[in-house]
């Protein structure tokens, strides 16, 4: 686009359209597109207006700095990338701590691309992505495969636990995508199977967490509990992980959620309802009941309180008895 004489509210109200899908972002290149000139942005940045990011890519000082924006920051400041590995994660929500890695994309195996600031990884082949705001964000299950990369295995578990149970994967889908590859070109390929091999028939049962606490409750005296028990409930068929079905007792151990979405948090709340709805007292341990046996202390006098008291009437018997 060639050159434009643009008044200040002009230059203004541009950067505000394109910042606008971009979660507050700009790059000089969209910037220069619609005839914002370099003069106008360094007297922006100089101002403070505008927050210089990665190389060529600015923050609208207006729009508050957020882990997601970094990390289309990233993005924007090497073409041709896609957000990878612990940014995607972060994105998916999966459990992840965003402010210990530094921004993550992938590029093809053809590409040399470096942006300081910005940690690249070079892929043999291609892994499949979707677009978000503009740029390529590694598909949950690419997401995973690169993982392994950049934390400890208990991490990679986690977050392969919270995706299977946000339906975000599936074990197949995980399982296909590694094979696709060759041996030396996943990192951690053989924990990745073996994760997957613990979990074709779910990942209740054979959680290893959930064995724990399965040891600790009989410890403390709270055992004939059965695990993973499914409720029939007026909307859906809720599975409990820890259920001593004759008290309408359950256990949730949930802790890949305590830092989950929206969406996350609204489907745990729904799944409540619906065992209230059927007279279920659920007691829910998180990620600091379940350092050890000692923080689930809290937990265990939680389920003993529950356990102790008499279950309420059955709403079906006193509907039956009017």
């Amino acid at each position: 686009m060639g050159h434009q004489h643009h008044t200040t509210f002009q230059i203004d109200t541009l950067l505000r359209q394109i910042a606008r899908p971009q979660l507050g972002l700009v790059t000089v290149d969209q910037a220069l597109a619609v005839g914002i000139d370099h003069s106008a942005l360094a007297r922006r940045r100089d101002s403070g207006a505008l927050v210089p990011m990665f190389a060529r890519v600015m923050r609208l000082a207006s729009v508050l700095p957020t882990y997601p924006q970094c990390f289309l920051g990233a993005a924007l400041a090497t073409p041709g990338s896609d957000i990878a590995a612990t940014s995607a994660g972060a994105v998916h929500q999966m459990p992840i701590r965003p402010d210990a890695h530094r921004p993550v994309v992938s590029v093809g195996a053809s590409r040399s691309a470096r942006t300081a600031g910005v940690t690249t990884v070079r892929q043999m082949v291609p892994l499949p992505s979707r677009p978000w705001h503009g740029v390529g964000l590694a598909a949950p299950a690419s997401t995973l495969l690169l993982l392994p990369r950049f934390v400890n295995e208990d991490t990679v578990e986690r977050c392969l636990d919270h995706s299977l149970a946000h339906r975000l994967v599936s074990v197949k889908e995980v399982r296909k995508l590694i094979l696709a590859h060759t041996p030396r070109a996943v990192v951690g390929r053989a924990h990745l199977l073996d994760l997957l091999d613990a979990r074709t028939d779910g990942i209740g049962h054979r959680s290893k967490l959930e064995q724990r606490v399965g040891r600790w409750l009989d410890r403390a005296g709270l055992t004939g509990w059965k695990q993973n028990h499914l409720v029939d409930t007026p909307g859906e068929a809720v599975e409990i992980d820890f259920a001593w079905v004759d008290r309408r007792v359950g256990l949730e151990v949930s802790p890949f959620f305590t830092h989950g979405s929206r969406a996350a948090q609204a489907r745990d709340i729904e799944r409540r309802q619906l065992l209230l709805c059927t007279d279920w007292r659920i007691a829910e341990a998180t990620d600091s009941d379940l350092v050890n046996a000692s923080k689930f202390a809290g937990t265990v006098a939680a389920l003993r309180g529950l356990l102790l008291s008499p279950p309420p009437p059955s709403r079906a018997l006193a509907v039956a008895q009017r």
